[in-house]
């Protein structure tokens, strides 16, 4: 035997819909590989809920440029906007003060109360079609 039977570990899974409280475990730029767009991945837990699924939670930002290479400039002046204010509001949400920088040292272990929702995984394609398009996993709704 190389590897025991491991039908007594759990598998995670997601959680029910519902008011949660979370925390964010780590904080990573990213970048989309389809639009080359920046954002703020958050890794976040659903604290007492052992055997949950992590929540992966990015934020998505308008034009943006870190001087480290990492940069994006497709957006017009309102798609900018709207995507600035997205993240503004997430983190006004957050308890933490827009009009301040915000380091990964602001985010890391900050809980929150947020409701959760589950997405099946599946969507349409053009003809409506069902399409699977990813996991069954859980996303946040609005933070509380």
């Amino acid at each position: 035997m190389i590897i025991p039977a491991l039908s007594e570990i759990k598998d995670k899974a997601p959680v029910e819909p519902g008011e949660y409280e979370l925390r964010i475990n780590k904080v990573k730029l990213t970048k989309s590989n389809r639009t080359g767009r920046c954002g703020c991945m958050l890794i976040i837990n659903i604290e007492g809920q052992d055997d949950a699924e992590t929540i992966f939670h990015t934020l998505w930002y308008g034009n943006f440029d870190d001087g480290a290479g990492n940069s994006y400039d497709g957006d017009d002046e309102d798609k900018n906007n709207t995507m600035w204010r997205m993240v503004k509001d997430f983190i006004r949400a957050l308890g933490l003060d827009p009009e301040n920088e915000t380091d990964e040292s602001d985010l890391v272990g900050l809980e929150f109360t947020a409701e959760i929702g589950y997405n099946d995984g599946m969507g349409t394609d053009d003809d409506g079609n069902p399409v699977k398009l990813g996991q069954p996993r859980n996303e946040i709704l609005r933070v509380l």
